[in-house]
């Protein structure tokens, strides 16, 4: 609880970077005892959020320091649904890893994973408008395509992708679910011929139209309106 708190409060800046922790405050805010503080500033200390320094205190660190590919620190920064710029940096960093990893998916994947590909295009199918269902079907189909590569190191950014995912998916309304099952559909058909030019030029639609999605919210920020609403049209099925 501790940990969570104090990780979502520097997250969303209500403590700035260079500012000394109130370790008091937090034990009287949340009613724990020092020991419990001191045991979630370690980890944060472990995620490059805060510095220890010798009879100054706790500060917390600058934010080019976190370790932002950890799950904590996406899942606090996930909550932020304000941060347009954290999510422009995370699409872009997408459309030069995964267009990759869907061309190497294409050339070394298994029959049984090819199979779950489609079987996790199929769930995003039936979502029917349930956006917990679509999200978890979408991230199961990215979550296949990085294990298809058969590479450990790119099987580790999956969190960064899956935190991206669960943003893009809540910030759009549904009826952009139709256009992406069709860019997925593409994807997932390239992968299975073995195609990977085609899976690479598929997965480099679906993240445009990712990209494209996060500069919409971006300009309904900027003209102080909010996120598009969560429709349900018929369903795409």
């Amino acid at each position: 609880m501790v940990l969570d708190r104090v990780g979502r409060d520097i997250v969303a800046g209500r403590h700035e970077p260079g500012t000394p922790l109130d370790l008091a405050a937090v034990e009287r805010e949340l009613a724990v005892s020092r020991s419990v503080v001191r045991e979630a500033l370690r980890v944060l200390d472990t995620l490059g959020m805060v510095r220890a320094w010798p009879k100054r205190g706790t500060f917390v660190r600058p934010r080019s320091d976190w370790n932002w590919l950890h799950r904590l620190v996406l899942s606090w920064s996930q909550d932020q649904h304000g941060d347009v710029e954290f999510l422009k940096a995370v699409a872009q960093m997408r459309e030069i890893v995964e267009p990759n990893v869907a061309s190497i998916a294409a050339t070394r994947r298994t029959e049984a994973e090819a199979l779950e590909l489609g079987a996790a295009l199929h769930a995003m199918e039936r979502a029917d408008w349930d956006v917990e269902r679509f999200i978890q079907a979408d991230v199961r189909f990215h979550r296949v395509l990085l294990r298809a590569t058969h590479n450990e190191l790119l099987a580790q950014i999956g969190s960064v992708i899956e935190s991206a995912i669960r943003n893009h998916d809540r910030g759009v309304s549904a009826e952009h679910w139709v256009e992406s099952l069709a860019l997925h559909r593409e994807v997932s058909e390239a992968v299975a011929r073995r195609s990977p030019e085609e899976a690479e030029a598929g997965m480099r639609k679906v993240l445009a139209q990712a990209l494209s999605d996060v500069a919409g919210v971006d300009s309904v920020t900027a003209n102080g309106g909010t996120n598009r609403s969560t429709s349900s049209p018929s369903s795409p099925s």
